[in-house]
C-alpha cells in the first residue's frame, strides 16, 4: 500500500507548553446525530481480506473476518463542527460483532481548496465516541497523493476525514503527535539501535541525539546542546532530570522499534528495506541490554515478535516428491487433516497464535518458537496418533485396505509427506501472519503514544517559585513594587514573559513549565529592578543564582539582612607559595569572640606545619554577608556555609605571594 508519512507532527509536543491530552481533538468538537446515506453490505467470501465501497471506504481485515460474516460500510453525514472544517465520515458495522484483532480502514477525501504542500498539514483521521459524542483522535496516515486517509484501529465504528480550510483552526482538530504518522526510515532506525547497543560512554546521548537528527522534525532542538537538554541544564534535581532524560530516550526507541514493526507490517512479506534477519539481530541486542530497564524493554519485545512473525512467514519449505507406494498412505495422511475435528480453519491459526503472542510478551523468541512449533507439530500430529494401531486406522479408512496397499512410511518419508503439507499451511497462512503483524504493530503504536504521553507530561509540568521578602520588625519591605526576572535568557523568548513585580509585600510567584524553561535556556538566575524604567535600561539592582528544582515547588527568601554564620573551627589545606610552586600545609585555628553589627569578631591563627610559624595571627573582623576577613596583607574570604575558605596572601605592594585553601 502507497503511504506518505506526515514525519512534521512528531515534534510538536515538544513545541507546546501546554496541551490538553497527547491525541485527543479540541474540547467542544462534539458531534450530533448524523444523518445516514446510502449504505453498501457485504458477505465476505471464502479466502477475501479486503472490501471497499463504491466511493472508495475500504477495509483491510485479512484473516479477521470469516466467510459469510456481514460488513456494513455507511457513508454518513455528521453535523458540522465548525464552517472551516469538511468532514467525510463512514460507518464501519460488522454482523458478529467487533474484529478480534487491529484492522486498517481507507476514508477517502477531496483535497479542493488546499495546497499541496498544506495538504498533510490539514487532513487527520478522527473517530466518533458514541458515549462521549466527541470526536476523537486515531493512529492515521495521509496519502496525500491517493487522497484517503489511512486509520489503524481494533474496533469499528463512525470513523472519519477533518479537512481543516483554515489554517489558523489546525490546532484545534489536529493532534500535534500522531504516533502513527512520525516516520523514521529503517535504516535510520537501525542506526538509532545501534547506538544504544554499542553502550558506550555517552551512549543516552548518543540516542537522543540521533533520535532527533534522524527525525529532522524537532526544530526546537536544532540548536540543543544534548547533554544540557538531558541535564535540564542543572537547573533540576536528579529526581526530575533523571526521569526525563529516560523519557526522551525511550521515546527514541520506542520511534525506532515502531519503524522495525511498521516495515514488518508493510513490506515484510514483499520487499524489505533492511533483512529481516538484520532486524532482528539488531532487536535481540537491545532486548540483551534492556532487560533491566522497563521502560526500554517493552518497545523491544513488541518489535521483535512482529518482526519474528514475518519471519515465520517468509521460511522456505521445500516440496517433496513422494513415492508411488505411499500415495496411498498420503490419501489416508490427508483425510485425517480433513475431519471437522481435526481441521484447523485460517482463523483457528489466528486465534492460537494471537493466544501465544499476549502469554509470552515479556518472551518474544519463546513467543515466535511455539508458534513455529506449533506448525511442526500440527503436521506430525497424524504420525503421532496413527502409529499406535497403523492396522486399525487402515481398516478404518478401507475395507479393502492392507498394509501392502498403505504401507508405514520410513521417518524419512514420513518427513517428506509432512513437509509437503507444511508447505500447503504456509501459503493459506500469509493472511494469518500478515494480521498478526498488523496486531504487533498497532501494540508497537500504543507503546510509543504512551512514550509520547510520558515525555508531554514531563515538558507540561509546571514549576513555581515563589518570592517573599524576609520580614523585620518596624521596616517597611526594600523589594516592594520591584521587577524580578528570570536570567540570562535564550533569543527564543522575551524578557517580558520572564519577569514579575512583586506586591507592596515584596510578594510574587513566577510559574513556567519546563518546555518553556527549556526553550528559555534553563535561566536560573533572578535579576532584581528598583522600578520599571530600570528594568527596560537593564540596570540591575541585585542579583542571585537559584538552587536547582527538587520539586515542583520552589521558595526564594529575599533577604535584606545578613544571618549569622559561625566560622569557628579548626581549618586544615596548603599554602601554595608563587615564587617557588611549593605547597606548604597549613592549619588555621578560628575562634569566635563577640558578635558586633552585621559580623563577628574571631581570633584567626594559621600556622606552618612543619615549622609552626605563623602567617596569620589575631582579632579580625569578619561580615556575615560576604563571609570577608578584615585582614592586613590578606585577602581572606570564608564560603557561604562557613565549612572552608580560601586567602590571597600579598606583599606590601599588593603583589600576591601565596594562595592557601582550606577546609574545616
Amino acid at each position: 500500500m502507497k503511504r506518505k508519512i506526515l514525519s512534521l507532527l512528531l515534534a510538536a509536543v515538544m513545541l507546546l507548553s501546554l496541551i490538553p491530552g497527547l491525541s485527543g481533538c479540541g474540547k467542544g468538537n462534539q458531534a450530533k446525530p448524523s444523518g445516514a446515506q446510502k449504505a453498501e453490505t457485504f458477505k465476505v467470501e471464502d479466502g477475501q481480506t479486503a472490501l471497499a465501497s463504491e466511493d472508495g471506504a475500504a477495509i483491510d481485515f485479512d484473516c479477521l473476518l470469516e466467510a459469510g460474516e456481514e460488513l456494513t460500510i455507511q457513508k454518513v453525514m455528521p453535523s458540522p463542527v465548525d464552517n472551516d472544517v469538511d468532514i467525510y465520515a463512514y460507518d464501519f458495522k460488522l454482523s458478529s460483532g467487533q474484529p478480534e484483532g487491529a484492522v486498517e480502514l481507507t476514508i477517502p477525501y477531496d483535497d479542493a481548496g488546499l495546497d499541496a504542500d498544506e495538504e498533510l498539514l490539514s487532513v487527520c483521521g478522527k473517530y466518533l465516541n458514541e458515549q462521549t459524542g466527541q470526536w476523537e483522535d486515531v493512529f492515521y496516515t495521509v496519502d496525500a497523493e491517493a487522497n484517503k486517509v489511512h486509520i489503524l484501529t481494533d474496533h469499528l465504528s463512525t470513523y472519519s476525514v477533518f479537512k481543516i480550510r483554515n489554517t489558523g483552526k489546525r490546532s484545534e482538530y489536529i493532534s500535534d503527535v500522531n504516533a502513527y504518522s512520525a516516520y523514521m526510515t529503517t535504516k535510520k532506525a537501525e542506526g538509532l539501535l545501534n547506538t544504544y547497543a554499542a553502550q558506550g560512554a555517552s551512549w543516552q546521548e548518543d540516542v537522543v541525539a540521533s533520535f532527533i537528527n534522524a527525525n529532522n522534525s524537532l526544530p526546537m532542538f536544532a540548536e540543543t546542546n544534548i547533554p544540557t537538554l538531558l541535564t535540564l541544564g542543572g537547573a533540576y534535581d536528579d529526581l526530575i532530570s533523571e526521569p526525563f532524560g529516560d523519557a526522551l530516550t525511550a521515546l527514541g526507541i520506542a520511534t525506532s522499534c515502531t519503524q522495525f514493526a511498521y516495515d514488518a507490517y508493510s513490506n515484510g512479506l514483499t520487499s524489505k528495506e533492511t533483512s529481516i534477519s538484520g532486524m532482528k539481530t539488531v532487536l535481540n541486542l537491545g532486548l540483551n541490554l534492556a532487560s533491566s530497564q522497563k521502560y526500554l524493554l517493552d518497545s523491544f519485545q513488541v518489535a521483535y515478535v512482529g518482526v519474528g512473525v514475518i519471519d515465520i512467514a517468509l521460511t522456505d519449505v521445500m516440496n517433496f516428491a513422494i513415492d508411488t507406494k505411499y500415495e496411498s498412505t498420503k490419501n489416508m495422511y490427508n483425510a485425517y487433516y480433513a475431519r471437522p475435528e481435526n481441521a484447523r480453519r485460517i482463523k483457528d491459526w489466528y486465534t492460537l497464535f494471537k493466544k501465544i503472542y499476549k502469554d509470552n510478551q515479556s518472551a518474544p523468541q519463546t513467543a515466535l518458537n511455539k508458534m513455529q512449533g506449533e506448525i511442526d507439530s500440527y503436521v506430525k500430529e497424524y504420525w503421532v496418533v496413527a502409529e499406535s494401531d497403523w492396522d486399525s486406522w487402515i481398516d478404518a479408512f478401507d475395507k479393502n485396505g492392507s498394509l501392502s496397499k498403505y504401507p508405514w512410511p520410513s521417518e524419512s518419508d514420513r518427513e517428506k509427506i509432512s513437509n509437503n503439507y507444511k508447505a500447503e499451511i504456509y501459503e493459506y497462512l500469509q493472511a494469518v501472519f500478515r494480521s498478526l503483524s498488523r496486531d504487533m504493530y498497532f501494540d508497537a503504536l500504543s507503546q510509543r503514544e504512551k512514550e509520547y504521553k510520558q515525555l508531554a507530561t514531563q515538558f507540561n509540568t509546571i514549576y513555581t517559585i515563589t518570592m517573599k521578602e524576609q520580614e523585620i520588625e518596624g521596616k517597611e519591605p526594600k523589594w516592594a513594587n520591584c521587577y524580578v526576572k528570570l536570567a540570562p535568557l535564550s533569543d527564543k523568548v522575551t524578557a517580558k514573559a520572564w519577569t514579575i513585580k512583586l506586591d507592596d509585600k515584596s510578594n510574587g510567584q513566577l510559574k513556567f513549565t519546563l518546555l518553556a524553561h527549556e526553550t528559555a535556556g534553563f535561566p536560573m538566575k533572578l535579576e532584581f529592578y528598583k522600578t520599571q524604567k530600570d528594568w527596560e535600561e537593564g540596570k540591575i539592582a541585585a542579583s542571585t543564582k537559584l538552587k536547582p528544582f527538587k520539586s515542583t515547588e520552589k521558595t526564594f527568601t529575599i533577604k535584606t539582612q545578613a544571618e549569622k554564620v559561625d566560622y569557628s573551627g579548626t581549618f586544615t589545606g596548603v599554602l601554595n607559595v608563587a615564587e617557588t610552586g611549593k605547597d606548604i600545609g597549613v592549619t588555621t585555628v578560628v575562634t569566635f569572640e563577640k558578635d558586633f553589627g552585621d559580623g563577628s569578631y574571631y581570633k584567626i591563627v594559621c600556622s606552618n606545619d612543619e615549622t609552626a610559624s605563623t602567617y596569620i595571627n589575631g582579632s579580625y573582623f569578619v561580615r556575615w554577608s560576604t563571609g570577608e576577613a578584615n585582614i592586613a596583607g590578606a585577602k581572606f574570604v570564608f564560603s557561604a556555609d562557613g565549612t572552608s575558605f580560601s586567602a590571597s596572601m600579598r606583599d606590601h605592594n599588593d603583589k600576591e605571594w601565596g594562595a592557601m585553601t582550606c577546609q574545616r
